[in-house]
Protein backbone atom coordinates (compact mmCIF):
# COMPACT_ATOMS: atom_id res chain seq x y z
CA UNK A 1 0.00 0.00 0.00
CA UNK A 2 2.91 2.20 0.47
CA UNK A 3 5.75 3.07 -2.51
CA UNK A 4 8.87 4.73 -1.97
CA UNK A 5 9.09 8.04 -4.45
CA UNK A 6 12.20 6.48 -6.15
CA UNK A 7 10.56 3.11 -6.53
CA UNK A 8 7.24 4.53 -8.10
CA UNK A 9 5.30 3.38 -11.24
CA UNK A 10 1.90 4.21 -13.65
CA UNK A 11 0.31 2.52 -11.03
CA UNK A 12 1.46 5.52 -8.23
CA UNK A 13 -0.07 7.92 -10.47
CA UNK A 14 1.89 10.05 -13.42
CA UNK A 15 2.81 13.06 -11.01
CA UNK A 16 4.80 10.28 -8.66
CA UNK A 17 6.11 8.07 -11.56
CA UNK A 18 7.43 11.19 -13.14
CA UNK A 19 9.42 12.46 -10.31
CA UNK A 20 10.87 9.14 -9.66
CA UNK A 21 11.89 8.91 -13.39
CA UNK A 22 13.80 12.57 -12.47
CA UNK A 23 14.86 10.86 -9.44
CA UNK A 24 16.48 8.15 -11.44
CA UNK A 25 17.92 10.95 -14.04
CA UNK A 26 19.47 12.50 -11.28
CA UNK A 27 17.49 15.42 -10.42
CA UNK A 28 16.99 17.23 -7.34
CA UNK A 29 13.39 15.59 -6.34
CA UNK A 30 12.07 15.82 -2.28
CA UNK A 31 11.83 12.13 -1.16
CA UNK A 32 8.53 11.04 -0.39
CA UNK A 33 5.92 7.79 -0.67
CA UNK A 34 3.03 6.94 -2.38
CA UNK A 35 -0.40 5.92 -0.73
CA UNK A 36 -1.53 3.73 -3.49
CA UNK A 37 -4.73 2.83 -2.32
CA UNK A 38 -6.06 5.78 0.37
CA UNK A 39 -9.53 4.09 0.71
CA UNK A 40 -8.56 0.80 1.82
CA UNK A 41 -8.43 0.19 5.38
CA UNK A 42 -5.10 0.11 7.48
CA UNK A 43 -2.86 2.48 5.46
CA UNK A 44 -3.25 4.66 8.69
CA UNK A 45 -1.03 1.94 10.90
CA UNK A 46 1.76 2.24 8.35
CA UNK A 47 1.51 5.78 8.44
CA UNK A 48 3.73 6.60 11.50
CA UNK A 49 6.63 4.87 10.64
CA UNK A 50 6.32 5.81 6.88
CA UNK A 51 6.88 9.35 8.18
CA UNK A 52 9.78 8.71 10.83
CA UNK A 53 11.62 6.43 8.12
CA UNK A 54 11.20 9.82 5.63
CA UNK A 55 12.56 12.08 8.36
CA UNK A 56 10.91 15.08 10.32
CA UNK A 57 8.49 17.27 8.76
CA UNK A 58 7.10 19.50 7.52
CA UNK A 59 5.63 17.53 4.78
CA UNK A 60 3.45 18.28 1.39
CA UNK A 61 0.61 15.90 0.91
CA UNK A 62 -0.18 15.80 -2.57
CA UNK A 63 -2.66 14.00 -5.15
CA UNK A 64 -1.06 11.66 -7.89
CA UNK A 65 -4.29 10.62 -8.76
CA UNK A 66 -4.55 8.24 -11.66
CA UNK A 67 -6.35 10.12 -15.18
CA UNK A 68 -4.43 13.39 -13.38
CA UNK A 69 -1.35 15.05 -15.20
CA UNK A 70 -2.20 13.00 -18.24
CA UNK A 71 -1.28 15.18 -22.13
CA UNK A 72 -4.84 16.26 -22.38
CA UNK A 73 -5.95 16.39 -19.27
CA UNK A 74 -4.19 17.99 -15.94
CA UNK A 75 -6.75 18.38 -13.25
CA UNK A 76 -4.49 21.31 -12.42
CA UNK A 77 -5.38 22.66 -8.85
CA UNK A 78 -8.38 20.40 -9.03
CA UNK A 79 -7.79 18.15 -6.54
CA UNK A 80 -6.33 18.71 -2.78
CA UNK A 81 -2.78 19.82 -1.40
CA UNK A 82 -1.46 20.51 1.81
CA UNK A 83 1.32 22.34 2.82
CA UNK A 84 3.23 21.95 6.14
CA UNK A 85 1.49 18.80 7.61
CA UNK A 86 3.45 18.63 10.87
CA UNK A 87 2.60 15.18 12.33
CA UNK A 88 0.99 11.76 11.57
CA UNK A 89 -2.22 13.09 12.71
CA UNK A 90 -1.87 16.28 10.21
CA UNK A 91 -0.45 13.94 7.50
CA UNK A 92 -3.93 11.69 7.83
CA UNK A 93 -6.34 14.55 7.75
CA UNK A 94 -4.17 15.31 4.74
CA UNK A 95 -4.50 12.29 3.03
CA UNK A 96 -8.45 11.79 3.94
CA UNK A 97 -8.99 15.51 2.12
CA UNK A 98 -7.07 14.94 -1.31
CA UNK A 99 -8.46 11.23 -1.60
CA UNK A 100 -11.94 12.72 -0.86
CA UNK A 101 -11.67 15.57 -3.51
CA UNK A 102 -10.97 13.35 -6.53
CA UNK A 103 -14.99 13.06 -5.75
CA UNK A 104 -15.39 16.54 -5.35
CA UNK A 105 -17.86 19.18 -7.17
CA UNK A 106 -14.57 20.67 -8.88
CA UNK A 107 -13.26 17.68 -10.01
CA UNK A 108 -16.62 16.69 -11.80
CA UNK A 109 -16.81 19.78 -13.26
CA UNK A 110 -13.48 19.17 -15.05
CA UNK A 111 -14.70 16.01 -16.00
CA UNK A 112 -17.63 16.65 -17.33
CA UNK A 113 -16.47 19.35 -19.30
CA UNK A 114 -12.97 17.76 -20.49
CA UNK A 115 -15.08 14.44 -21.10
CA UNK A 116 -11.81 12.49 -19.56
CA UNK A 117 -12.57 9.56 -17.02
CA UNK A 118 -12.86 10.66 -13.39
CA UNK A 119 -9.37 10.60 -11.20
CA UNK A 120 -8.90 7.64 -9.14
CA UNK A 121 -6.86 8.52 -6.00
CA UNK A 122 -3.41 8.09 -4.95
CA UNK A 123 -1.75 10.12 -2.77
CA UNK A 124 1.86 11.53 -2.47
CA UNK A 125 3.66 12.59 1.03
CA UNK A 126 7.36 14.26 0.67
CA UNK A 127 9.55 16.16 2.54
CA UNK A 128 8.88 19.68 2.00
CA UNK A 129 12.10 22.04 0.59
CA UNK A 130 12.13 25.88 2.53
CA UNK A 131 11.59 27.21 -0.84
CA UNK A 132 13.33 30.77 -1.00
CA UNK A 133 11.46 30.98 -4.33
CA UNK A 134 9.17 29.03 -6.12
CA UNK A 135 7.15 29.13 -9.48
CA UNK A 136 6.34 27.22 -12.88
CA UNK A 137 8.46 27.09 -15.76
CA UNK A 138 6.61 25.93 -19.27
CA UNK A 139 8.82 24.82 -21.86
CA UNK A 140 6.94 26.43 -25.00
CA UNK A 141 5.29 29.62 -24.52
CA UNK A 142 1.30 28.79 -23.49
CA UNK A 143 -0.70 31.40 -25.26
CA UNK A 144 1.60 31.51 -28.67
CA UNK A 145 3.07 28.06 -28.85
CA UNK A 146 6.58 29.72 -29.45
CA UNK A 147 10.01 27.66 -28.63
CA UNK A 148 10.69 29.67 -25.99
CA UNK A 149 10.64 28.90 -21.73
CA UNK A 150 8.45 30.81 -19.53
CA UNK A 151 8.99 30.99 -16.21
CA UNK A 152 6.85 32.50 -13.55
CA UNK A 153 8.15 33.13 -9.85
CA UNK A 154 7.15 34.48 -6.02
CA UNK A 155 9.73 34.55 -2.62
CA UNK A 156 8.63 31.61 -0.89
CA UNK A 157 6.54 28.83 -1.56
CA UNK A 158 4.65 28.77 -4.83
CA UNK A 159 1.01 28.18 -3.62
CA UNK A 160 -0.06 31.47 -4.43
CA UNK A 161 1.36 31.45 -7.81
CA UNK A 162 -0.45 28.66 -8.60
CA UNK A 163 -3.97 29.87 -7.48
CA UNK A 164 -3.62 32.56 -8.57
CA UNK A 165 -4.02 34.95 -5.77
CA UNK A 166 -0.65 36.74 -7.23
CA UNK A 167 1.14 38.74 -10.08
CA UNK A 168 3.77 36.86 -10.65
CA UNK A 169 7.41 37.73 -11.81
CA UNK A 170 7.87 36.48 -15.61
CA UNK A 171 10.51 35.40 -17.16
CA UNK A 172 11.07 34.32 -21.16
CA UNK A 173 14.03 32.51 -22.30
CA UNK A 174 14.51 32.11 -26.14
CA UNK A 175 16.92 34.00 -28.23
CA UNK A 176 17.56 35.91 -25.12
CA UNK A 177 16.70 36.00 -21.04
CA UNK A 178 14.17 38.68 -20.34
CA UNK A 179 11.48 39.66 -17.96
CA UNK A 180 8.39 41.08 -19.25
CA UNK A 181 7.63 44.37 -17.61
CA UNK A 182 4.40 44.51 -15.44
CA UNK A 183 4.37 41.12 -14.18
CA UNK A 184 4.67 41.03 -11.02
CA UNK A 185 7.16 43.10 -8.24
CA UNK A 186 10.41 41.72 -9.71
CA UNK A 187 13.32 40.94 -7.67
CA UNK A 188 12.55 37.19 -7.18
CA UNK A 189 15.36 35.79 -9.60
CA UNK A 190 18.26 36.83 -11.15
CA UNK A 191 19.13 36.66 -15.68
CA UNK A 192 21.16 33.86 -14.58
CA UNK A 193 19.13 32.16 -12.36
CA UNK A 194 16.51 32.31 -15.26
CA UNK A 195 18.91 30.30 -17.67
CA UNK A 196 19.55 28.26 -14.67
CA UNK A 197 16.26 27.20 -14.71
CA UNK A 198 15.14 27.46 -18.10
CA UNK A 199 18.24 24.95 -19.14
CA UNK A 200 16.97 22.27 -16.28
CA UNK A 201 13.78 22.65 -17.98
CA UNK A 202 14.78 22.00 -21.06
CA UNK A 203 16.34 18.70 -19.84
CA UNK A 204 13.31 17.35 -18.19
CA UNK A 205 12.08 18.11 -21.62
CA UNK A 206 14.60 16.11 -23.57
CA UNK A 207 14.01 13.67 -20.89
CA UNK A 208 10.35 12.88 -21.10
CA UNK A 209 10.02 14.07 -25.26
CA UNK A 210 7.74 16.85 -25.12
CA UNK A 211 7.26 20.29 -23.56
CA UNK A 212 6.56 20.36 -20.02
CA UNK A 213 4.84 21.89 -17.52
CA UNK A 214 7.13 22.02 -14.45
CA UNK A 215 6.98 23.14 -11.09
CA UNK A 216 10.02 24.00 -9.14
CA UNK A 217 11.23 25.36 -5.92
CA UNK A 218 14.82 26.95 -4.93
CA UNK A 219 16.37 26.27 -1.64
CA UNK A 220 20.00 26.64 -0.16
CA UNK A 221 21.07 27.32 -3.63
CA UNK A 222 19.33 24.85 -5.10
CA UNK A 223 16.62 23.56 -8.04
CA UNK A 224 14.08 21.08 -6.56
CA UNK A 225 11.41 19.67 -8.84
CA UNK A 226 8.52 19.45 -7.83
CA UNK A 227 6.49 18.21 -10.71
CA UNK A 228 6.85 17.17 -14.41
CA UNK A 229 4.07 17.03 -16.81
CA UNK A 230 3.03 17.45 -20.16
CA UNK A 231 1.70 20.91 -21.57
CA UNK A 232 -1.38 19.88 -22.61
CA UNK A 233 -2.72 22.58 -24.61
CA UNK A 234 0.57 23.77 -26.98
CA UNK A 235 0.27 23.02 -30.56
CA UNK A 236 0.63 19.55 -31.02
CA UNK A 237 0.63 18.37 -27.83
CA UNK A 238 -2.81 18.45 -26.28
CA UNK A 239 -6.37 19.07 -27.74
CA UNK A 240 -7.21 22.35 -28.59
CA UNK A 241 -11.04 22.01 -29.59
CA UNK A 242 -12.23 26.34 -30.38
CA UNK A 243 -13.43 26.86 -33.40
CA UNK A 244 -11.13 28.15 -36.10
CA UNK A 245 -13.36 31.49 -35.78
CA UNK A 246 -12.38 31.88 -32.51
CA UNK A 247 -8.95 31.66 -32.74
CA UNK A 248 -8.38 34.82 -35.59
CA UNK A 249 -7.17 37.79 -34.22
CA UNK A 250 -9.65 40.69 -33.09
CA UNK A 251 -9.47 43.71 -33.64
CA UNK A 252 -12.38 45.52 -31.74
CA UNK A 253 -13.32 48.83 -31.48
CA UNK A 254 -12.89 50.79 -29.11
CA UNK A 255 -10.57 51.52 -26.37
CA UNK A 256 -10.11 48.48 -24.48
CA UNK A 257 -11.59 48.76 -20.75
CA UNK A 258 -8.78 46.75 -19.20
CA UNK A 259 -5.33 44.91 -20.49
CA UNK A 260 -4.00 42.05 -18.67
CA UNK A 261 -1.73 39.08 -19.03
CA UNK A 262 -3.07 37.28 -22.26
CA UNK A 263 -3.27 33.64 -20.68
CA UNK A 264 -5.92 31.69 -22.82
CA UNK A 265 -5.83 32.42 -26.26
CA UNK A 266 -9.44 33.07 -28.56
CA UNK A 267 -11.92 35.45 -28.91
CA UNK A 268 -15.35 35.56 -26.83
CA UNK A 269 -18.18 38.11 -26.31
CA UNK A 270 -20.70 37.55 -23.67
CA UNK A 271 -22.01 39.45 -20.37
CA UNK A 272 -19.94 40.36 -18.07
CA UNK A 273 -20.74 38.59 -14.76
CA UNK A 274 -18.30 40.00 -11.29
CA UNK A 275 -18.76 37.57 -8.94
CA UNK A 276 -16.46 38.62 -5.63
CA UNK A 277 -16.97 35.48 -4.05
CA UNK A 278 -18.63 31.89 -3.41
CA UNK A 279 -21.81 33.88 -2.05
CA UNK A 280 -22.38 35.01 -5.57
CA UNK A 281 -21.72 31.96 -7.69
CA UNK A 282 -25.80 32.08 -7.87
CA UNK A 283 -25.43 35.26 -10.24
CA UNK A 284 -23.65 33.43 -12.93
CA UNK A 285 -25.41 32.44 -15.91
CA UNK A 286 -23.67 29.66 -18.40
CA UNK A 287 -22.10 31.43 -21.31
CA UNK A 288 -21.34 34.73 -19.33
CA UNK A 289 -17.42 36.42 -19.03
CA UNK A 290 -16.70 35.80 -15.80
CA UNK A 291 -14.67 38.31 -13.77
CA UNK A 292 -13.23 38.22 -10.50
CA UNK A 293 -10.38 38.98 -8.28
CA UNK A 294 -8.56 35.54 -8.92
CA UNK A 295 -9.99 32.08 -9.10
CA UNK A 296 -9.19 29.31 -6.80
CA UNK A 297 -9.72 25.78 -7.81
CA UNK A 298 -13.41 25.82 -5.84
CA UNK A 299 -14.57 28.13 -8.65
CA UNK A 300 -13.81 25.03 -11.86
CA UNK A 301 -18.06 25.07 -11.90
CA UNK A 302 -18.19 28.24 -13.38
CA UNK A 303 -15.04 28.59 -15.79
CA UNK A 304 -16.78 25.04 -16.68
CA UNK A 305 -19.92 27.44 -17.83
CA UNK A 306 -18.18 30.23 -18.53
CA UNK A 307 -16.90 31.60 -22.44
CA UNK A 308 -14.26 33.34 -21.41
CA UNK A 309 -12.42 34.81 -18.18
CA UNK A 310 -10.79 37.89 -16.50
CA UNK A 311 -9.34 38.22 -13.53
CA UNK A 312 -7.35 40.71 -11.60
CA UNK A 313 -4.32 38.52 -10.56
CA UNK A 314 -2.94 35.68 -11.35
CA UNK A 315 -0.08 34.82 -14.14
CA UNK A 316 -0.47 32.55 -17.30
CA UNK A 317 0.94 29.42 -15.61
CA UNK A 318 -1.50 29.58 -12.61
CA UNK A 319 -3.89 26.82 -11.81
CA UNK A 320 -6.82 29.27 -13.23
CA UNK A 321 -5.04 29.73 -16.64
CA UNK A 322 -4.65 26.21 -16.97
CA UNK A 323 -7.89 25.25 -16.88
CA UNK A 324 -8.69 27.95 -19.27
CA UNK A 325 -6.69 26.74 -22.09
CA UNK A 326 -7.86 23.23 -21.51
CA UNK A 327 -11.46 24.48 -21.17
CA UNK A 328 -10.63 26.36 -24.70
CA UNK A 329 -12.30 29.40 -23.54
CA UNK A 330 -10.19 33.06 -23.42
CA UNK A 331 -8.53 34.50 -20.32
CA UNK A 332 -7.03 37.54 -19.17
CA UNK A 333 -5.25 37.72 -15.93
CA UNK A 334 -3.40 40.46 -13.80
CA UNK A 335 -6.27 43.14 -15.11
CA UNK A 336 -5.97 45.55 -12.98
CA UNK A 337 -9.16 47.04 -11.39
CA UNK A 338 -11.38 45.05 -14.06
CA UNK A 339 -13.85 44.20 -11.43
CA UNK A 340 -14.62 47.85 -10.65
CA UNK A 341 -14.51 49.34 -14.75
CA UNK A 342 -16.01 46.49 -16.26
CA UNK A 343 -19.76 46.59 -15.45
CA UNK A 344 -21.86 43.71 -14.14
CA UNK A 345 -24.25 43.11 -17.10
CA UNK A 346 -22.01 45.09 -19.58
CA UNK A 347 -21.27 43.30 -22.78
CA UNK A 348 -17.75 42.60 -23.61
CA UNK A 349 -15.39 41.28 -26.04
CA UNK A 350 -12.28 39.34 -24.25
CA UNK A 351 -9.56 38.35 -26.34
CA UNK A 352 -7.11 36.46 -24.85
CA UNK A 353 -4.65 35.99 -27.65
CA UNK A 354 -3.88 40.19 -27.18
CA UNK A 355 -5.06 41.07 -22.98
CA UNK A 356 -7.22 43.03 -23.56
CA UNK A 357 -11.28 43.38 -23.02
CA UNK A 358 -13.00 45.69 -24.80
CA UNK A 359 -16.89 46.91 -24.52
CA UNK A 360 -18.76 45.33 -27.17
CA UNK A 361 -21.82 48.11 -27.06
CA UNK A 362 -23.42 50.27 -24.73
CA UNK A 363 -26.08 47.62 -23.90
CA UNK A 364 -26.13 45.62 -20.42
CA UNK A 365 -27.94 42.33 -19.65
CA UNK A 366 -28.34 41.88 -15.97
Amino acid sequence: MFTALSDATAHCGTKAANLARLLRAGFAVPDGFVITDPRAPGWERELAPALRALGPGPYAVRSSALGEDGASASYAGQLHTTLGAADPAGVADAVRRCSASADGARAAAYTARTGGPAPRPRVLVQLMVAAEAAGVVFTRHPVTGADETVIEAVAGLGDALVAGAVTPERWIVGAGTRTEPGSGPGGVLTAGRAAELAGTARRIEDLFGGPQDIEWAIADGRIWILQARPVTTAPGTGTDTRPESATRPADPAGRPLVTGTAAGPGIATGPARVITGPDDFDRFTPGGVLVCRTTSPAWTPLLARAAAVVTETGGMLAHAAIVAREFGIPAVLAAEHAMTLIAHGRRVTVDGSRGTVTATDERTDR
